[in-house]
């Protein structure tokens, strides 16, 4: 049986999707639950009540008697994840989230785009930081390897000079 979602037919608008872009088993079989979501993204119930409580995430409809999130809910949830590991904190980032709802004020949308513009110059310092350091460290690591090399040449270290551990 051919299964009509997959199949290329370019006069009706169906183009031939590859494989990993096809309809496959996943985040929209069970429902997002705060439970699923929760084991879904590693993070615990705890932090996604307390993203509903910043008003970056909602659980908005229901399946049968439980409220569940959305996709959307999922990206917000995401972008959190990400913002949390370069060091920025939920309460940075949730203005900027909350000014993307529908119905947001024209101040808290002005408000969000002039934060969305300090964490990224703040980011962009870091990452000039960040390269600094990995220059740095590299020129050490080739200082260092040269003087192991000369080192093993003259006897002193016993090893292949070759090898780097």
């Amino acid at each position: 049986m051919i299964d009509s979602e997959n199949v290329a037919d370019p006069e009706n608008g169906h183009e031939a999707l590859p494989d990993d872009q096809r309809k496959q088993p996943g985040l929209t079989d069970a429902p997002l639950s705060i439970s699923n979501v929760s084991s879904l993204f590693n993070v615990s119930r705890l932090t996604l009540l307390s993203y509903e409580y910043l008003g970056v995430m909602r659980r908005r409809r229901r399946v049968g008697r439980r409220q569940v999130y959305s996709g959307v809910d999922c990206d917000r949830l995401s972008f959190m994840i990400k913002a949390g590991r370069l060091g920025l904190t939920a309460r940075q980032v949730a203005p900027i989230i909350r000014a993307t709802e529908p119905g947001a004020t024209v101040a808290s949308i002005k408000e969000a785009r002039a934060r969305c513009l300090e964490l990224t110059d703040q980011l962009d310092n870091r990452r000039r930081d960040l390269r600094d350091s990995l220059a740095e460290l590299r020129r050490l690591h080739a200082l260092l390897s040269t003087m192991l090399a000369k080192l093993q040449d003259c006897g002193v270290v016993p090893g292949d000079r070759h090898r780097d551990p």
